[in-house]
């Protein structure tokens, strides 16, 4: 039997647990069977990993991207007209990168013709050594709605209803809806409500008659409220959410992902932008941070997302939106908990986002103490995904 052990570490379990030093993690197989001091444990015939006073710590969730998007303002759009082999790639490459960099699960929240569900089999059957992806498949809109070129176009209640069903059917690990309209690519633009509360209802009864959790797209407050009243699991982006609807999603349990890296991303290249696009960002922008900050103030449950593959903004900056949340309330250590145990319990991952006996071994060795410096996470030292050393 396999049997791996990490020595001389700083425990970070994800579980929000005092940091412990001078810790060893051993694992069999794929699952951790032992948590303690060094002074205690019985490595037996273990492979060591010493981490020599540096951290381990669970391995890393996004839990917003779109493996299709090629990261640049033209494929947002233009992934709607590319050969679906090329896409198809570019999916399992970003996959790739995600685990190169510590980031051993991702949250896809929708792909040109479903791709990312192809990914998540590759993925499981061993195909693909790449991040662990949980896939909406595609997205569901209006027709003429914001994320045509990566959902399907679905109108009423019972037109939702039955795309919803065709998702699920196609494998999706989770429903996707874009409620509102959005920063990038055509269609329905800004704060525009596209979809109706009975819309939004249908899909969210649906879904969760399946036991498959709803993420929302929205931007607006007008559309935040909407989402709220149709029972959504999570809240992507929420810009402009207000002091009581962060109270609100705290109450009801909705977890708020802001994705900030690509709003912070493509403010640093404005002078490669349509005015039109500007104005957009400029907007979002502005209302971004101090919404995430009531949300977090109010005790809303704010996950890591980057929204990774929109422009200028490749697979694995979750460290850019750690450092963000971080800044905005959440501290460093509530920052850690974004991007592993507090994920994974919002998005019902069981098994993975904490160290614990039982546990599966997706682990990050590092030097230094993220807690102190989050840059520690920028180069891992070892990434070890289903216990396997990568």
């Amino acid at each position: 039997m396999t049997r791996f052990a990490v020595t001389g570490a700083l425990l970070i379990d994800g579980a929000g647990s005092a940091p412990q030093p001078d810790s060893t993690v051993i694992w069999e197989e794929n699952r951790i069977v032992w948590v303690g001091p060094d002074r205690d444990a019985d490595l037996g015939n273990a492979e060591e990993i010493p981490a020599a006073g540096g951290a381990v710590l669970p391995g890393l969730i996004d839990a917003h991207v779109h493996l299709c998007l090629d990261g640049t303002i033209e494929g947002v759009d233009g992934v709607g007209a590319e050969p679906i082999d090329q896409v198809r790639d570019r999916a399992m490459g970003a996959a790739r990168r995600l685990l190169g960099v510590g980031i051993t699960t991702a949250r896809d929240q929708g792909s040109r013709d479903g791709v990312a569900i192809e990914v998540a089999a590759a993925q499981r059957r061993g195909d693909l050594v790449g991040a662990r992806v949980l896939a909406a498949g595609r997205g569901i809109t209006r027709t003429g709605g914001h994320g045509w070129m990566i959902g399907v176009e679905a109108d009423g209640p019972d037109g939702v209803r039955a795309a919803v069903v065709t998702e699920a059917e196609r494998g999706a690990d989770i429903i996707k809806l874009f409620p509102t309209g959005g920063v990038l690519g055509s269609g329905a633009h800004g704060f525009q409500v596209v979809m109706t509360a009975e819309e939004v209802a249908a899909a969210t009864e649906e879904a969760h008659a399946r036991g498959l959790l709803v993420g929302a797209h929205t931007h607006g407050p007008e559309g935040i409220d909407l989402v709220l009243d149709g029972g959504v699991d999570t809240i992507e982006h929420a810009t402009g959410i207000t002091p009581d609807q962060a109270r609100r999603a705290a109450d009801a349990g909705v977890a708020i992902v802001p994705t900030l890296t690509a709003t912070e991303v493509i403010l640093g290249h404005l002078d490669a932008l349509p005015e039109d696009l500007r104005e957009r960002v400029a907007e979002v922008s502005a209302l971004q941070e101090s919404g995430i900050r009531a949300a977090i103030e109010a005790g809303a449950t704010v996950l890591a997302g980057t929204d990774a593959g929109t422009p200028f903004n490749p697979p694995g900056l979750l460290l850019t939106e750690m450092k963000i949340l971080a800044r905005l309330g959440l501290g460093t250590e509530g920052a850690l908990a974004a991007a592993t145990g507090a994920t994974a319990t919002a998005l019902r991952l069981d098994g993975i986002g904490v160290i614990g006996v039982g546990m599966v071994a997706d682990l990050l060795v590092v030097e230094g103490d993220p807690t102190l410096d989050l840059e520690t996470l920028a180069e891992p030292r070892v990434v070890v995904q289903d216990g396997r050393v990568r």
